[in-house]
């Protein structure tokens, strides 16, 4: 599989607008009421993270887990969206915590849990929360990326 490399080195002027959200970076300021969220957002989109981070987004969402860099700038933001978010992890000790079949509610109740078709997906959320860790509750990776503190 092949990436699009060309589109981490600097180019002169951007041909197309970001597509990374403000709105997770505007959460996390109304946590802490700063404005580090939306200048850490600035910072993504000027060193064309914002970028990297939609591949890793669609990647996982597509069942693909792990990002071969090219830069070891790019690190922080794959391993902070590789972290389990505590959603993920609450529905994953909670399909894994009984080998009845059925269905369980999310602890989130945004959903329903099936429990024998769900293992798998559970027991790959435990697999990379202990490689990457668990987002404590109401915490994103924009808290993870402003800890690293490498933006």
């Amino acid at each position: 599989m092949s990436g699009p490399v060309w589109e981490y080195f600097a180019q002169p002027e951007r041909l197309f607008v970001s597509s990374l959200r403000v709105t997770p970076f505007e959460e996390a300021d109304l946590v802490d009421d700063s404005a580090d969220g939306a200048r850490m957002r600035s910072r993504l989109v000027s060193a064309d993270l914002d970028r990297l981070i939609r591949e890793v987004v669609l990647d996982k969402a597509n069942g693909l887990l792990g990002k071969t860099v090219i830069h070891p700038s790019h690190v922080p933001a794959v391993h902070a969206l590789h972290v389990a978010t505590h959603e993920e992890y609450t529905d994953a000790m909670t399909i894994l915590a009984d080998n009845v079949g059925g269905v369980r509610p999310s602890h989130y109740a945004n959903k329903m849990n099936e429990l024998r078709p769900h293992r798998t997906w559970a027991e790959g959320v435990l697999r990379r929360a202990r490689a990457f860790g668990v987002l404590r509750e109401g915490h994103t990776f924009v808290d993870v990326l402003a800890a690293t503190g490498a933006l």
